[in-house]
């Protein structure tokens, strides 16, 4: 297998840019903190690009960036650079586009307080408003909330096929990655950032016994919501889901702090558990090239 070779758009615009014309797929990568977190610490982190392999030739351009770790996806369907590379005046035909979205959404959505903010506009409730034990779970999750993020994340799918659409590379296929079940703990990347869930999980007053159950429920809904996305060829045309939770990673010890399972913070993968979901991701991709 060969090692996916990623490029910054820096590197695409400079005067020197990468010989794409020997490679065998030619990718456009855009996302989250999935698609960045290694380049803060390349000694320490890794990505999830970093460790894709295909057994031809490849190169990406990725236009996610440090900077971007936070970022949501109507932010990032904004980007100036992912739009010149896909649509603007730098635009080619990329083989596909390879995206890392909807997870910091999420969290961005499970950060939100309920001072004053109602069901709707958050994903947990309050003590009060919790539901019934026989639940499980489910019984500290805003079903509102919940609508409002897929309506949400399902607008940006909407805006990124019509984006692809309206340039050379329409129709290219759109692999979309899952994510792996987290354990909402005290483990940040670094001063400012993070924990992410944890801090949230402790202010509705979930009980600790119930924060891995809890995180097991609200990225396996997500992950069902792309699926369903994907399935629906009509409104998302050439749009691939694969679903990462499908696969096993060695989880984090509830309440550690640092490295910990497949984890080297509370979100993110250490190399070894990007490694273990970039192989199959990587496999499902070129059997849909393949096809092509």
């Amino acid at each position: 297998m060969k090692a996916l070779a990623v490029y910054s758009p820096g590197q695409v615009f400079s005067n020197e840019p990468p010989d794409f014309s020997s490679l065998g797929y030619r990718f456009l990568a855009e996302g989250d903190s999935w698609f960045s977190i290694g380049t803060l610490n390349p000694a320490k982190n890794s990505n999830l690009l970093f460790e894709m392999a295909f057994s031809q030739w490849a190169g990406a351009v990725n236009c996610a960036s440090p900077g971007d770790t936070l970022n949501r996806m109507s932010q990032m369907n904004r980007d100036p650079n992912f739009t010149d590379l896909l649509v603007g005046r730098r635009a080619r035909i990329w083989d596909a586009l390879l995206m890392s979205c909807g997870g910091n959404d999420l969290i961005d959505a499970f950060g939100v307080r309920a001072d004053g903010v109602a069901p709707d506009k958050r994903l947990l409730l309050t003590q009060a408003e919790w539901g019934p034990e026989a639940q499980g779970p489910s019984r500290y999750l805003s079903d509102a909330g919940w609508q409002t993020y897929c309506g949400y994340v399902q607008a940006n799918l909407d805006h990124l096929i019509a984006l692809r659409d309206s340039g050379p590379s329409k129709g290219v296929p759109v692999f979309m990655h899952g994510y792996a079940f987290p354990t909402p703990r005290p483990a940040g990347a670094g001063p400012k950032m993070g924990p992410w869930l944890y801090p949230s999980a402790q202010a509705y007053g979930v009980p600790e016994a119930d924060f891995i159950p809890l995180a097991r429920v609200l990225l396996g809904r997500m992950a069902a919501l792309f699926a369903r996305s994907a399935a629906d060829t009509a409104r998302y045309p050439n749009l691939h889901f694969f679903d990462t939770t499908a696969i096993a990673v060695e989880p984090a010890a509830l309440g550690s702090s640092g490295e910990s399972g497949d984890w080297v913070n509370e979100i993110h993968l250490t190399w070894r558990g990007y490694e273990k979901l970039a192989a199959p991701w990587c496999a499902a991709i070129e059997k849909v090239l393949a096809q092509r």
